[in-house]
């Protein structure tokens, strides 16, 4: 065989199955031949049962059986593996198995030449830390990350700021979208105007509202925007928190399918995303709340915990629950009795990601918490779930991402889905980092 007629072998770490089950097609694409490892199959195995990536598992190990069933040669079982040469790796260690693997792999194909090059491709930066440590180029062995569905690293930025004369708004509060016309569909921004406000009767030029872009014109967000009583919160002492309004005009608007709102600590995104659920009730059948079931050390310990799946699901609902209690003090403690009876009524449900990516979901509004923890493959099954008057609802910080080992801000699914859908009509996304937390809080988050 001629060397440019030669394909690559490429040895697949787990992780990047459970980030992308497609990549057993992507990495064959071109002819190469996928390597799977032992290893590998028996922690998909394990895997195909836990929280928020069982799905995937399943579906990895779903399609695997499938090629290899069909003798498919793109695709092979690779169990023999060797540690020569690679002293202070563990036979008993997952990973150092998997990189084992690749180097019997590279070893055989420096004597038989079957292969142009071969690959061990890995999300998990500890397993890349030791291949490179190892200097595997010596056996004929790359080391790279899967790239697919990555995306720019993400713009945390403020509301862009443009000056309306008020002799261009209508009597409808709308005015043209010629006057900035960079600006996308569903953006929100913050106007300066002599145009006179509730609360400000001044001629004079100033930050007097924002407005969202709706096709070929702004439509200027009321002052008093509320949800469930809930108004957008002083930034202390300095103003209207224009990103918060710009937010709920985003969440409220009938018109918009799918609101991502990409905040840091603090912004208040989760309690925006619930006030105005529980405020366009009447529209929807229930309220889906949902969040990734991840610890800070990157651990996916659910099986672990004692109880069905609701009671393990409570320590990662806490949150959720923090920021219900605190809506039921809004107006002198009116809204208790109404959200407790949504939840008494299971119109405010909690329910796994695995749950979610299973059903279809028709006119309920969804809200997917802490997504920064998702994978592009994840955001897209959720996405997909949503049937005819579905809503949902995104929030999440990509400076928090706790899957450290296999994400990051470029392949966060929260990430993908704000490049991929910002500026259309069904979609309205926010980002903002303005805490409306205490003075310590807001600190922390601006200098540690």
């Amino acid at each position: 065989m001629e060397e440019t007629d030669k394909k690559n072998a490429i040895v697949v770490d787990t992780n990047v199955l459970i980030h992308d089950p497609k990549a057993i097609d992507v990495l064959r694409e071109g002819g190469n031949t996928l390597f799977i490892p032992w290893q590998v199959i028996l922690e998909l195995d394990n895997l195909k049962n836990r929280p928020d990536i069982g799905i995937d598992a399943a579906e990895a190990i779903a399609r695997i059986d499938e090629l290899h069933g069909n003798n498919n040669g793109s695709l092979v079982i690779a169990r023999e593996r060797t540690f020569n040469g690679l002293k202070g790796l563990k036979k008993s260690n997952p990973d150092h198995e998997i990189i084992a693997t690749a180097v019997k792999l590279a070893v055989d194909n420096q004597n038989k030449k079957e292969f142009k090059k071969v690959k061990l491709v890995s999300r998990d930066h500890t397993v890349r830390l030791l291949a490179r440590d190892f200097k595997l180029e010596r056996y004929g062995l790359t080391v790279d990350n899967y790239h697919r569905d990555e995306t720019e690293e993400p713009c945390n930025h403020h509301p862009k700021e443009i000056n309306v004369s008020s002799e261009i708004i209508s009597g409808d509060d709308t005015f043209p979208a010629d006057l900035s016309p960079e600006i996308g569909e569903n953006e929100g921004v913050i106007c300066y105007s002599d145009k006179v406000v509730p609360g400000c009767s001044s001629t004079e030029w100033g930050k007097k509202f924002a407005a969202i872009r709706k096709g070929d014109i702004f439509k200027i967000i009321p002052m008093e925007i509320k949800a469930l009583g809930l108004a957008p919160q002083i930034l202390n002492g300095n103003g209207p928190n224009w990103p918060q309004i710009i937010a709920l005009g985003q969440l409220l608007d009938p018109e918009i399918d799918l609101v991502i709102l990409q905040c840091g600590a603090g912004t208040g995104k989760t309690l925006l995303a619930l006030a105005a659920a529980v405020e366009q009730r009447s529209h929807f059948q229930n309220i889906i709340v949902s969040r990734p079931m991840v610890h800070l050390d990157d651990t996916d310990s659910m099986g672990f915990l004692p109880g069905n799946e609701k009671e393990k699901m409570t320590p990662w609902l806490r949150p959720i629950r923090v920021a219900l209690s605190f809506l039921k003090r809004i107006d002198g403690g009116r809204n208790a009795k109404l959200i407790d009876e949504m939840e008494n009524n299971e119109k405010i449900i909690y329910e796994s990601l695995d749950y979610i990516r299973g059903m279809t979901y028709y006119k309920d509004i969804i809200i997917v918490d802490e997504a920064q923890n998702l994978t592009p493959h994840q955001v897209k099954t959720i996405i997909t779930r949503a049937g005819i008057g579905t809503k949902m609802i995104f929030t999440g910080d990509l400076s928090q991402i706790d899957r450290r080992r296999r994400l990051d801000s470029r392949s966060s699914g929260l990430n993908y889905a704000i490049n991929r859908l910002q500026g259309h009509k069904l979609v309205g996304i926010s980002t903002f980092r303005e805490s409306v937390r205490s003075r310590l809080a807001s600190l922390g988050g601006d200098k540690l």
